[in-house]
């Protein structure tokens, strides 16, 4: 069946005739004959031809899938591959349970499995395992844990550095306030940058303060509306968003908060935000 005649009787079959480089192969000229027999016997001859097709080419590796079996190289490669899968998931479920369990240990457990994760965030070349030893370590208030996070917040990876702001929230120390106001100010991921202003929403002093202040006048709008967010949850105030009203009320002018409804109020007392 040649190109002309097949793009005349059937359009497909004239792209499935020629390979890439405009020459037969076997395989397209059993899927000729099939569209052919298709022509003449109906559905049942050009379904056969098909199965003989895909029975030709294969699936996923294709026809050389028998071959990588035999072959030592490929067997032991994947012997290693599912082993280092294995110790991945082991590793990721044991960092869990010393997650749901460190908060609840007696101080001095908890001292000696800060400091074990901690180690382990420091020589850890996983970035995701990274991340679950940051999440771990959130749990503990032991200095040594506040350490880890702070270093953690100039990981390479940006969902480390975003985790470990998260984690810095509510640690009320100078040197957390300290990192995350520089992550705010100078981190080149802005999701990143918008975490720290987040968790410095639990750090009211006059250098946090100007901080946000300062963001209020960035030329992002992201940046503008997170600071509104940490703001609020810093004075409690809520001036609906208004970045004006927040700029006045930063520099000492009386700013009246919006009239909530009935509605919004009764949503505030469930917990609902707007």
């Amino acid at each position: 069946m040649d190109a002309a005649w097949a793009d005349e009787r059937d359009p497909n079959a004239a792209l499935l005739a020629v390979d890439l480089h405009g020459k037969r192969t076997e395989d397209a000229r059993r899927f000729s004959h099939a569209v052919r027999a298709r022509d003449r016997g109906g559905y049942w001859p050009w379904l056969a031809g098909l199965l003989i097709l895909c029975s030709a080419v294969g699936c996923v590796d294709g026809p050389l899938y028998s071959m990588k079996r035999m072959n030592p190289y490929f067997r032991s490669q994947w012997k290693e591959d599912r082993e280092r899968g294995v110790v991945y998931e082991q590793r990721k479920d044991e960092m869990r349970l010393v997650k749901d369990q460190l908060a609840t240990m007696p101080a001095e457990e908890q001292s000696h499995w800060s400091r074990v994760v901690a180690e382990v965030y420091a020589k850890e070349t996983s970035p995701e395992l990274r991340r679950e030893a940051i999440l771990t370590l959130s749990q503990s208030p032991h200095p040594e844990a506040e350490n880890a996070l702070i270093r953690a917040c100039s990981d390479k990876n940006d969902k480390v550095r975003l985790t470990a702001c998260k984690a810095l929230a509510g640690r009320n120390s100078q040197a957390a306030a300290q990192m995350l106001s520089t992550i705010a100010q100078g981190d080149k991921n802005m999701s990143v940058r918008l975490a720290a202003l987040d968790a410095l929403g639990s750090f009211d002093t006059d250098e946090v303060r100007g901080l946000l202040r300062r963001s209020l006048d960035d030329k992002s709008p992201a940046l503008q509306f997170q600071a509104t967010v940490a703001l609020q949850k810093m004075t409690g105030k809520d001036f609906d968003g208004n970045v004006e009203s927040w700029r006045q009320y930063l520099d000492g002018q009386a700013v009246e908060e919006p009239e909530r409804s009935l509605a919004e109020r009764l949503g505030e007392s469930m917990g609902l935000r707007r």
